[in-house]
């Protein structure tokens, strides 16, 4: 899938900073203590939050990524953007790590909430044969942990700011048990939620600046009592032998059969199309499907080709060419 945005093609090393160093520590552990994060386990999620975007911008083929070792202060539990690098800065780090950008985790908080409530619960009691499952008083606890995130890329040519972003995410656990004790002890930890809703984070803005591999999931026809031809390309297909599945689809629609055996074929070929790569031919039978045998499932796939081609367009522009498509 295409990025979200379109970074500028100059943009093949990337050098990822961490800017949520507190400017004053003892100040940064006041404010921990009275917003209930802690300068460690919020580090620990910073942590994973820019481990996390490291490692899925490593899976695109758009950049090369390369961590900074310095911490520079910024905006730790801000809730605003800090000051912008100047450019002055944005070069120094650029020459450095020899990088053509700069992209910086600005500001980082993040909060882990615990409610309970009393609930119903079973409870296994006996053994082997005497064994029964009963239902008892028991409270269930969840945790809801959430982080807030800012995100910059700095172009160091110009000093501009090419891509700014806030963004949340959050996730939420739950465990229950006959008390309340019990129960937290089954909940995750909080050091350890706020770290994976920090990695959520930084899979979620990696996607915005790079293009990502995706899996699609296609279903094809392959059952017909009727219709040897169908199954027969169905087992080609079955078995990634693509070329001969469409021959023997082909071949079905030379033989007496009705509209929508045809437009299953049809389907079946623009599927085997999309697979070998020419969503132009794979489109052309989709709608063949539709406007030749009134297969509606064709109409649909020729819409959903169609947006692919253009994604396809982006993603030719986003890699400059020079990715396989």
């Amino acid at each position: 899938m295409p990025a979200e945005i379109n970074v500028p093609n100059k943009v093949q090393r990337l050098l990822i900073v961490d800017r949520t160093k507190p400017e004053n520590q003892g100040v940064a552990i006041i404010e921990g203590i009275l917003t209930g994060e802690m300068p460690f386990e919020v580090k620990n999620a910073i942590d994973g939050t820019l481990a996390s975007i490291h490692q899925e911008l490593n899976t695109s083929p758009r950049y090369e990524i390369v961590r900074a070792n310095e911490r520079l202060i910024g905006g730790l539990f801000s809730q605003t953007f800090p000051a912008p690098l100047n450019r002055e800065m944005i070069r120094s780090l650029c020459d450095r790590y020899e990088a053509d950008a700069v992209l910086t985790l600005e500001k980082f908080s993040s909060d882990f909430v615990i409610t309970d409530k009393k609930v119903t619960i079973k409870k296994k009691i006996g053994k082997d044969e005497n064994a029964k499952t009963i239902e008892v008083p028991g409270v269930l606890v969840e945790g809801l942990a959430s982080v807030q995130v800012g995100f910059r890329l700095y172009d160091p040519e110009s000093g501009n700011i090419l891509d700014q972003h806030d963004m949340g995410k959050t996730n939420s656990w739950s465990a229950e048990a006959e008390t309340k004790a019990k129960a937290l002890l089954l909940l995750i930890e909080k050091a350890q939620a706020t770290r994976y809703v920090g990695q959520m984070a930084g899979a979620a803005y990696a996607r915005r600046i790079a293009p990502m591999y995706i899996d699609i999931n296609r279903t094809f026809y392959a059952k017909s009592k009727k219709f040897p031809a169908l199954e027969k390309g169905a087992r080609f297909a079955e078995v990634n032998e693509w070329e001969q599945a469409i021959q023997s689809w082909q071949a079905g629609l030379s033989l007496p059969g009705d509209e929508k055996t045809y437009g299953k074929l049809c389907y079946n070929i623009s599927l085997g199309h999309e697979v070998l790569g020419d969503l132009l031919l794979a489109k052309d039978w989709a709608a063949r499907a539709y406007t030749e045998y009134g297969f509606k499932a064709g109409r649909t796939y020729a819409k959903e080709l169609e947006q692919r081609m253009m994604e396809d367009a982006l993603l030719n522009q986003q890699l400059g060419n020079s990715s396989d498509q």
